[in-house]
């Protein structure tokens, strides 16, 4: 499956790839490291040499230690050797292909073969004594949980040995090659230890653990049987405490023999050498213990990683023209039933427009707008707007000309969002932020509970006879790995039974926002979103599917909405609205007439400022002037009593510190929690001083919505450089990620990037490798832009940019940059620094909240949703409280990194995945923390969010630092940050593009507040 994805994907990609952007020849090299991060080991029956798994590749190297010779390559994905008793295989689990399975190869790397094959991931594989047979773990029974399984070297004889509820995996064999043992449990919480007999599938339970308080990995036996190894954890969830490989009896395995010295055991077997003598890795090293003297010590080993760093032009901005772009961010686009009318959002308001003529906007305001959809005879057009204060259902009476009458339906302080409307127009479904589905009442605005709460779901759809309604959501495949299959839920309106449906075998609806399902009028069909293709499904009377998926196009496509007759279908493709005739197949394009330009103020503004901070270097300077002309700066210098000839605006800011505004780097705006903040997510940033903002991965059209109404200046928020969704594996699970499923998919998905005028690409957890080569050198050459995902591995030897965190979700269950408790180690630091990669550090920790519990009451925070600053408050109390020691040691040990790649003159860069971690004020605390446990100095940490990101994504000739001619993108601050980090957060005043507000004008929507109207005064 691998060698025919190598031969498929490498040369089609060179021929996908032509040369739009200037692409020069990478430069590669190695980086030699001599400690490893989640390293495992095995050796061979002689005991003269190991294999090690270092950074996602296995080396050879003596037993006693040295240089290891790097025997596979990055794309082959390869982890988890196991070698023979005969010494002549080594088993290992591989992910090429995009799906874990078991392989082997000779033990010096060649005669690669795949051994399993399939949808299910077969993990941990472990050879029996005599060689002949793979235990292993898998999912590939698909009924919830993981199972022990065996297999026959040559891919024969495929048993299911285990089969309970719970997750059963980590196997290994007992020298008399009769039972094996393996670890037991919910989720990725190990808590026991179990045995299995083969002969008679007789299990039992040898050790366990109270699940939240220790976790066990890995056993291990020894030769004769007699003991047993396993690592044992201390804490339970996200926060594991230390790690210690246990020696045990296994008749008695709760009670340790011996408790291994290294405090960071990883999560793999000990290697057994004698009944008195084992290897394990942990604490970044390879570490041989000797029970019976109760001495370890370490193999000292290094290895040499290939680097390869990218070398391409980026994409080239132009922040000063004014000429009229077409827009391409039309947003929830939905057709009227007479199949006239289509009615949409863009620039940040709700449009109807005739079919051949221009739109027309019904709203005129700078709130909030999403997911108009018409009620089944036309009459109505429904849709959320945040006008009142939270996203809520307004209906719009099409006899009306605007929406100045349009009232809310069901008033809430909970967020509506995603209307469908009843087929009898009585009632209208929607989604709430906690990811319940539920109905509102059109005539009372009663609301009743529709569906049960799912991870972010999609729009949902009634069927016809308005029996059934059906949803987008997620199907985990189990509790131990989150992901799944986006699938088609249909709740039964009268029980309120769910069932799932799938759209294909193993496949998901592409996104689950506005791809569908939507039923047909006629009740005969269900179209969505398949592989980025239109595709429709027949269904029965009452709804439910009862046949195969049907491909209706072969163009990217996005949002389709029924015509009431169900002979044609509207959708997006690549910014650019279709019609297809569902009994001819014809396409026909729906020309959109509506512009946009770039705004830029005109004006001559002068800002006298006690403290000015360009961006970079601990120097500031006192009593300065700065002038701006339009949206640039045009001198920094100091004070003049001299008055400016033809300044149009003063600005005195005697006591204030004026710096660059922020970069946060890693943020979703337009997907997850943000898709219920409204308007209110844009000002909130600005108000805590973010003038830039990077998103990772969002819903591509509500994405490119904000951004092209943020530039026309016709919504309130920083400037966005952002991306649309994930390109993902076959298994997703966040609604912004896409299953991709084929090569020709994946060339669909880099084109809708690159036809969107995306700025960055995100390749997320489950893309193979050789896929994910295929995005770089895309991004690289047809869009100038950079690319990211979770990985070291693509970062450093592949020509990937960076990481998107420090350490994240990984498909292994564990990650090759940090380790279970927190640890980075040497090949870390030095891949980060010496690869040249940049890398996001995401702290997620609310510990640093106990330092300034005002946060959670600043009068800035009734920007944010009722909810959002209840997590805040609830994020105080919880840091405020004792027991956080631990939450403390893992941000201690990442600030260490962090300032450890600072001084090495990497580039680290800080941001906060919000509104997963709470927006705007995460980013705060992520630089407090650079400085309280990282040690940096104030300057060093802004510098992570202002001149360092800049440099990182090509943008310095524009942003970053303040200097003549850069844009003024600036933020006027009460105190002095560059001694005391907290006052960044004492944002008084705001410049984007050079349009300076305060604090207080950008809140007036939500909030009254008079914050930095004595310096920054609205006339």
């Amino acid at each position: 499956m691998y060698r025919a994805l190598l031969r498929m994907s490498l040369p089609t990609a060179a021929a996908f790839i032509t040369s739009a952007v200037a692409f020069a020849a990478p430069q590669p090299k190695t980086i030699t490291v001599s400690e490893g991060t989640n390293m495992q080991v095995t050796i061979s029956p002689d005991h003269k040499s190991l294999l090690v798994n270092i950074q996602g590749l296995i080396y050879s190297m003596p037993a006693t230690g040295g240089a290891g010779k790097q025997l596979t390559q990055p794309l082959q994905e390869a982890s988890h050797p196991d070698w023979s008793s005969h010494g002549d295989l080594v088993a290992l689990q591989s992910y090429a292909g995009g799906t874990f399975h078991i392989w082997t190869m000779k033990p010096d790397g060649t005669g690669l073969k795949q051994v399993t094959t399939g949808h299910g991931d077969d993990r941990e594989p472990r050879l029996s004594p005599d060689g002949t047979t793979i235990a292993f773990s898998s999912d590939r029974a698909f009924k919830g949980s993981y199972d022990i399984w065996t297999v026959k070297t040559d891919g024969s004889d495929l048993k299911q040995i285990t089969d309970s509820p719970a997750d059963e995996y980590e196997p290994n064999w007992a020298h008399d090659g009769k039972h094996l043992v393996f670890v037991s449990g919910v989720g990725i919480q190990a808590k026991a230890i179990e045995t299995v007999d083969l002969a008679g599938g007789h299990a039992a339970t040898i050790a366990s653990v109270d699940p939240t308080k220790a976790r066990v990995d890995a056993p291990s036996y020894s030769p004769d049987d007699s003991k047993i190894a396993y690592i044992l954890f201390d804490g339970g969830g996200m926060f594991l405490d230390k790690s210690h490989v246990v020696v045990a009896s296994p008749s008695a395995a709760s009670t340790p023999l011996y408790t291994g010295k290294a405090d960071d055991a990883f999560p793999f077997p000990a290697v057994w050498l004698t009944n008195k003598e084992l290897l394990y890795t942990g604490s970044g090293k390879i570490i041989k213990a000797d029970i019976a003297s109760d001495t370890e010590s370490s193999v000292p080993f290094t290895a040499a990683v290939p680097s390869t760093r990218p070398q391409f032009a980026h994409k080239k901005y132009d922040f000063d023209e004014t000429s009229k772009h077409l827009v391409k961010g039309i947003y929830a686009p939905t057709l009227s039933p007479d199949g006239k009318k289509i009615a949409f959002v863009a620039l940040n308001q709700l449009y109807l427009m005739t079919i051949g003529q221009a739109p027309v906007a019904l709203t005129s305001d700078t709130f909030y707008k999403q997911g108009p959809t018409f009620s089944t005879d036309g009459k109505y057009l429904a849709y959320i707007s945040d006008r009142d204060g939270i996203e809520n259902i307004y209906v719009h009476d099409m006899s009306h000309v605007d929406a100045a009458n349009d009232k809310r339906i069901a008033p809430s302080e909970s967020a509506q969002i995603m209307p469908a409307w009843s087929p009898d127009g009585k009632m209208i479904a929607f989604q709430d932020q906690t990811g319940a589905t539920l109905l509102a009442d059109v005539a009372t605005g009663t609301i009743s509970p529709l569906a049960p709460i799912t991870f972010f779901p999609g729009r949902a759809a009634f069927s016809p006879n308005g029996k059934k309604v059906a949803i987008a959501t997620i199907n985990p495949y189990t509790k131990r790995f989150r992901e799944g299959t986006s699938d088609i839920l249909m709740v039964d309106l009268a029980t309120k039974k769910t069932k799932f449906y799938s759209p294909a075998p193993y496949e998901s609806v592409t996104t689950r926002t506005e791809d569908g399902p939507i039923y047909a009028p006629n009740g005969k069909e269900i179209a969505f979103v398949l592989r980025d293709l239109l595709y429709t499904m027949p269904v029965d009377a009452d709804g439910d599917p009862i046949g195969k998926a049907v491909k209706l196009n072969d163009e990217t496509t996005d949002a389709p909405t029924w015509s009431g007759d169900s002979s044609k279908l509207l959708y997006l493709s690549n910014g650019k609205l279709r019609l297809i005739d569902r009994a001819t197949g014809k396409i026909t394009p729906v020309p959109v007439d509506l512009t946009f330009t770039q705004a830029k103020p005109t004006q001559k503004l002068l800002i006298h400022a006690g403290q000015f901070w360009k961006g970079s270097g601990p120097e500031v300077m006192k009593d300065v002037d700065i002038l701006i002309v339009d949206n640039r700066i045009v001198s920094i210098k100091p004070h003049s009593a001299t008055p400016y000839a033809g300044v149009t605006k003063t600005i005195e800011a005697p006591n204030s510190t004026v710096m660059p505004g922020l970069f946060e780097n890693h943020v979703h705006a337009d997907s997850d929690n943000g898709i219920y903040y409204g308007d209110r997510m844009g000002r909130l940033w600005l108000i805590y001083g973010v003038t830039e903002l990077r998103g990772i991965a969002d819903n591509a059209y509500r994405a490119l919505e904000h951004r092209e109404s943020y530039t026309a200046d016709v919504a309130t928020g920083p400037r966005v450089f952002n991306t649309g969704e994930a390109v993902d594996g076959e298994r997703v699970y966040y609604p912004m990620m896409i299953a991709t499923t084929s090569e020709e998919q994946l060339h669909r998905e880099f084109g809708r990037l690159k036809a969107l005028d995306f700025d960055f690409v995100k390749l997320y957890v489950r893309l193979p490798f050789a896929w994910a080569k295929e995005g770089i050198d895309f991004a690289h050459s047809q869009m100038g832009v950079e690319t990211a995902s979770h990985y070291l591995l693509p970062a450093v030897s592949l020509g990937e940019d960076g990481m998107s965190h420090l350490s994240a979700t990984s498909r292994w269950g564990w990650a090759y940059s940090r380790s279970l408790t927190g640890h980075s180690y040497g090949d870390v630091r030095k891949l980060l620094v010496d690869s040249g990669m940049w890398t996001i550090s995401t702290t997620f920790s609310q510990a640093p909240y106990a330092d300034d519990p005002g946060m959670a009451t600043d009068p800035r925070q009734a920007v944010a949703p009722p909810w959002e600053n209840k997590r805040l408050k609830t994020a105080v109390q919880m840091a405020s409280k004792s027991g956080t020691e631990t939450m403390i040691d893992h941000l201690s040990d990442e600030e260490s990194v962090v300032a450890d790649v600072y001084h090495q003159g990497g580039m680290i860069v800080a941001g906060t995945d919000s509104p997963l971690d709470i927006p705007a004020t995460s980013l705060h605390i992520n630089l407090r923390a650079q400085v309280k446990y990282g040690h940096l100095e104030p300057w060093q940490a802004l510098e992570t969010v202002t001149s360092i990101p800049a440099k990182a994504y090509g943008l310095s000739r524009d942003l970053g630092t303040l200097e003549p001619g850069k844009l003024a993108d600036l933020i006027i601050v009460s105190g002095d940050p560059l001694k005391n980090i907290e006052d960044a957060a004492k944002v008084q005043c705001v410049a984007k593009n050079g349009n300076l507000e305060s604090v207080g004008a950008i809140m007036a929507p939500f909030a009254k507040s008079t914050k930095g109207e004595d310096i920054c005064p609205a006339k």
